[in-house]
C-alpha cells in the first residue's frame, strides 16, 4: 500500500537529519528535527515535499498495477485437481452457463445454492485425463448416486467449464456396501454379551465405531483396516478386536470381493455397512 506524501517526506528527513556529512555542513545541534531546522517554504523543505510526492505517483502505480495482476490471476482457470473439485460442487440443475467476454470463462448468471445438487465429489488426475466422481445427498446428509438426467447436465456443463482438450471421466454410484466379519473381546462389566451398554441396552458402542469410522472417510477417500480397528478399540468396554475379513461391493457389482491388503479405495465414493451386527461376535477372550 502507497505511502502517504507526509510519510515519504519523513522517512527521507530523518535520514537527512541524521548524515554525518550533512550535520557538518549545516552545524546542526544534536538531537536537532528537520521542521525545527527549517521553514516550510526553505529550498530543502520544498525539494523534500517535490521527491516526496513523485515517489508517492510512483507507489501508486505500484499499487494499481499489482491490483490489476491480482485481478487477473484471480479470475485466470487454474485446471487443477482442487479447481476441478471446485466447480464440481458449483454445477445448478436447470441452469445453463453464459460465456463472460470479460474473464473468457463459461459462468452461471447468478449464484442459486438450492439447485447446487452435487454435495459430494472426488476428483483425480489419470494422467491424460481427469476422473470426476459426484453425489447428491439424502435427507440425513449421505452420499447418494445422481439421476440420470442429473449427471447427464452435470457431465455437459463440466465440459463447458473445462479447458478445451482436457479428457473427463464423469461417474456418480451408489456406496460401496462393506461386510465386515470381526471378533471382540469385551468387559462384561461394560457390555452385555450382544455388545450393547449395561446401562443402556439401546447402545451399541462397536457398530457405533463402525459406522463412525466409515461415515467419516472423506468422499472418494480409502478405507483402512488399521484405523477401523483402532475405532473399535477405542468403543466403551472393548478390550481387544481381531478383524478376520472384510468383503466389499461396488453399487454396479453384483458380488462380494475379499480386500486382500490394509486398504480400499471406493468405486462410489463413500462406504455403507452391510449386516454390521450379524458380523460381530462378542467373546470373553481371543
Amino acid at each position: 500500500m502507497a505511502r502517504t506524501i507526509k510519510q515519504i517526506k519523513s522517512a527521507m528527513t530523518e535520514q537527512f537529519m541524521q548524515d554525518a556529512v550533512i550535520i557538518e555542513r549545516y552545524g546542526f545541534q544534536a538531537g536537532a528535527t528537520f521542521d525545527e531546522t527549517f521553514s516550510a517554504v526553505s529550498i530543502e523543505s520544498v525539494w523534500f515535499s517535490i521527491v516526496a510526492s513523485a515517489i508517492f505517483v510512483l507507489e501508486s502505480l505500484f499499487d494499481a498495477f499489482r491490483k490489476d495482476v491480482n485481478t487477473t490471476i484471480a479470475g485466470a482457470v487454474v485446471a487443477s485437481i482442487p479447481w476441478y473439485h471446485k466447480i464440481a460442487l458449483e454445477f445448478q440443475y436447470g441452469d445453463s452457463l453464459v460465456f463472460d467476454e470479460a474473464t473468457q470463462q463459461f459462468v452461471y448468471p447468478s449464484v442459486d445454492e438450492s439447485k447446487r445438487v452435487v454435495k459430494f465429489a472426488a476428483c483425480r488426475d489419470l494422467g491424460g485425463g481427469v476422473s470426476v466422481l459426484a453425489s447428491g445427498a439424502d435427507e440425513d446428509g449421505n452420499p447418494v448416486a445422481l439421476e440420470p438426467a442429473v449427471l447427464t447436465a452435470f457431465e455437459a456443463y463440466l465440459n463447458e467449464r473445462k479447458p478445451a482438450g482436457v479428457l473427463l471421466s464423469v461417474g456418480s454410484y451408489g456406496p460401496d456396501r462393506i461386510r465386515l466379519v470381526m471378533r471382540v473381546q469385551y468387559d462384561p462389566q461394560i457390555l452385555n454379551p450382544d455388545g450393547s451398554l449395561i446401562l443402556d441396552p439401546s447402545v451399541f458402542p462397536v457398530e457405533n465405531a463402525v459406522s463412525g469410522y466409515l461415515r467419516g472417510i472423506v468422499y472418494g477417500g480409502v478405507f483402512n483396516k488399521t484405523k477401523l480397528v483402532d475405532a473399535v478399540q477405542a468403543a466403551d468396554g472393548v478390550q481387544d478386536v481381531v478383524l478376520d475379513s472384510t468383503a466389499v461391493k461396488p453399487a454396479d457389482s453384483s458380488s462380494y470381493s475379499f480386500v486382500a491388503g490394509n486398504s480400499y479405495t471406493s468405486v462410489g465414493g463413500s462406504f455403507e455397512p452391510n449386516n454390521l451386527r450379524e458380523g460381530i461376535s462378542y467373546v470373553l477372550s481371543l
